[in-house]
């Protein structure tokens, strides 16, 4: 699987800051919590499906990410438990 994370500059516009691929949904999730933590107020991640790029989740810390109920606002359990957030 493809992930893309995209740091956005303005959330209604959708100005892209940040954009990077990785292979990884762990390494895609911990790059979204260093953008977070370092300023940046969404994050998006999307995954490959097909030709183009679907939106995983959307995060932003004022929203909150963590709910132990997954969704597409907020981290996988997993990565909370493994990142003991």
């Amino acid at each position: 699987m493809n992930y893309k994370v995209r740091g956005l500059d303005d959330p209604y516009n959708k100005t892209v800051g940040f954009e990077k691929e990785y292979e990884d949904w762990t390494e895609a999730q911990d790059k979204s919590m260093q953008l977070l933590e370092d300023g940046v107020e969404w994050v998006e991640i999307l995954i490959k499906n097909g030709d183009g790029w679907g939106l995983l989740q959307e995060l932003n810390l004022e929203r909150g990410i963590v709910d132990t109920n997954f969704n597409t606002h907020s981290l996988a359990p997993y990565y909370v438990r493994l990142r003991d957030l």
